[in-house]
């Protein structure tokens, strides 16, 4: 992708700006120019090189619509970098790649040269997921594979695992990367709003209805993401599976059928089965989007990342510059839960990057509070699980087994007893026996059974295993 490249002094003056980046903002002559008198609006406050400027850190991967004193509207993603000068903040250098889909056609604002709306609008690629874990290498893989392929594809995991990187690196990695790429969040959108976004309107439909595409067309041989799929009102997955098996759109308010060439990349917080069993995922439905499906592990189940993602997070936030960590402050990041992922580790990282000391050192004193009150909590929930009874749970499954073998045992005497029924059996005693010595504390007993929470419960349900009891 072709990179944009600027640089303002101390002063706020413009001193270089590539060939590219004169493209993509429609400027001729910038050399010289006080960049308040090249972006509007002049509000100094709202010009992120001047907040740069300012503050004498980075700032990375800005998603930013703007608008130049010459008429040109574009979205840009851009990295800004202040520039020191024997420690002295010397002026900002900025590196930008145009975002694709350009919205001047909506706003009636006519170019003076034309260019492609098609171009690539995904941040990330497999270069972004970070990790050497087994079970997230193995998922990148199938990813990766996947990708060549036009094949719907279903992403599962729990807030913050990076399943949209997923489906962002997928397009990129596929034949439909110089098209658009398409996000749609199921559950930001009103659902008396959903369908005119997806399918379109045509003039008349309702109040102000004009002839508007919507955001199927508009990823015409490209990609749409839906994600938090589950929140999708079940009426309007029907309507979505007629397009699927047609490869056609119907605008609201109009008879005329339009031909899409639209791959779908969804994705849900929630295992789907889960979400097919509870009534909020239709099972037709979740069978043609789950052609191919990927589940991304959360983070405490692949600690040995950890690491490696600190790193990286460090890397991208500080522009190189060296910054060490604590023993003890990566120690606790090693040890913490991370229900909210690697989200939730690029902002603590970044929020300790901030506070950091003079030495450059992540320690104690740099951590978030936030964090440092997670941690005790997580620490103190843990504890409340002693080591005996840890023991105890793992003599239960032991025992557990023999129950099996006894029913293998009762197989091949030729007692009516079907596999499933056998493992049902197995399953549950387990968890009943894990329950018992947790008194019932769900989170405790997911914990030693190497399960979340929401995963136990779904088991639990569906075993219809009665937890009142304990």
């Amino acid at each position: 992708m072709s990179i944009g490249v600027a640089v303002v002094d101390a002063e706020g003056i413009c001193r270089y700006m590539n060939p590219i980046q004169q493209r993509i903002d429609g400027f001729d002559q910038v050399i010289g120019k006080h960049i308040t008198n090249l972006y509007v609006p002049h509000d100094i406050k709202c010009i992120p090189t001047i907040e740069c400027l300012q503050k004498g850190r980075p700032i990375l991967r800005m998603v930013y619509t703007y608008k130049t004193t010459n008429n040109f509207m574009t979205r840009t993603v851009t990295d800004f970098f202040a520039l020191f000068d024997s420690g002295v903040k010397d002026g900002v250098i900025a590196f930008t790649s145009w975002l694709g889909e350009d919205i001047l056609g909506k706003l009636g604002i006519r170019r003076n040269e034309g260019r492609s709306c098609n171009k690539p609008q995904t941040l990330y690629s497999f270069n972004d997921l970070v990790g050497k874990d087994q079970v997230l290498v193995a998922v990148i893989e199938a990813a990766r594979a996947a990708a060549h392929s036009s094949s719907p594809i279903m992403i599962w995991g729990e807030s913050g695992t990076g399943k949209e990187v997923f489906a962002q690196a997928i397009h990129a990695a596929s034949s439909r990367a110089a098209f658009p790429f398409v996000p749609v969040n199921c559950a930001a959108i009103p659902e008396t709003l959903l369908e005119s976004i997806l399918f379109g309107t045509t003039k008349g439909t309702y109040t102000d209805a004009s002839d508007k595409p919507g955001l199927f067309e508009e990823a015409n041989h490209g990609t749409i993401l839906l994600d938090e799929l589950n929140s999708m009102p079940l009426g309007l997955q029907a309507k979505l599976l007629r397009v699927l098996q047609e490869k056609r759109v119907r605008r609201l308010g109009s008879s005329e059928e339009i031909s899409v060439d639209v791959r779908i990349i969804s994705v849900l917080n929630q295992h789907p089965l889960e979400a097919v069993q509870s009534g909020v995922l239709r099972r037709d439905f979740f069978y043609r989007l789950a052609v191919v499906s990927l589940a991304v592990p959360p983070l405490r189940e692949r600690r040995e990342d950890i690491p490696l993602l600190v790193k990286s997070v460090v890397a991208k936030t500080e522009g190189g510059n060296p910054v060490s960590i604590s023993n003890e402050a990566m120690s606790m990041f090693m040890e913490y839960h991370w229900p909210g992922n690697v989200r939730e580790l690029e902002h603590v990282i970044e929020g300790s990057l901030a506070m950091m000391n003079e030495e450059r050192s992540i320690d104690l004193n740099s951590l978030p509070k936030h964090f440092l009150e997670f941690y005790q909590k997580d620490r103190k929930e843990s504890a409340g699980v002693p080591v005996e009874q840890l023991s105890e749970a793992a003599l239960i499954i032991e025992n557990n087994h023999r129950e099996l073998y006894y029913d293998y045992s009762m197989i091949q005497r030729g007692a009516a007893v079907s596999l499933k029924e056998c493992m049902n059996a197995y399953e549950s005693s387990c968890i009943n026996n894990v329950l018992r010595i947790t008194g019932g504390n769900v989170a405790k007993a997911a914990r030693m059974m190497h399960l979340t929470p929401a995963g136990l419960r779904y088991r639990i349900k569906m075993l219809k295993i009665d937890d009142s009891f304990y």
